[in-house]
């Protein structure tokens, strides 16, 4: 039984590990302002995007390359990307005008 609830509270000490360094991830990068072309953006444009690393980057990529987006929708037949994962892109992506998506970095805390 002692292995059983050991098992448990690992999973729950690496669940909340991972929690804390998404947000610190989130803390150091500030916030995204802008939008991103996803009919011509390169793949380091299409990182910027939230849930969107290289692997996702390059498919999004190569789904361009054999026929541009016509609908933010097509977004969902990227692997990995659902429902869910598209409620959070569609703010930041567009189908035409300049990439104009950066980061704005939170202000240092004042000390007093």
């Amino acid at each position: 039984m002692k292995t059983k609830k050991f098992g448990i509270l690992a999973i729950a000490v690496l669940i909340a590990a991972m929690g804390l360094e998404a947000q610190a991830k989130s803390a150091t990068k500030g916030q995204l302002d802008g939008v991103v072309n996803i009919n011509e953006a390169n793949v380091a444009q299409l990182m910027m995007l939230p849930g969107v690393g290289q692997k996702r980057a390059e498919a999004i990529r190569e789904y361009v390359t054999a026929h541009p987006f016509k609908s933010v929708d097509e977004l969902k037949e990227i692997k990995g990307i659902g429902d869910k994962g598209l409620e959070k892109l569609k703010s930041y992506v567009t189908l035409s005008g300049p990439t104009t998506a950066k980061w704005i970095r939170p202000a240092p805390a004042s000390v007093n």
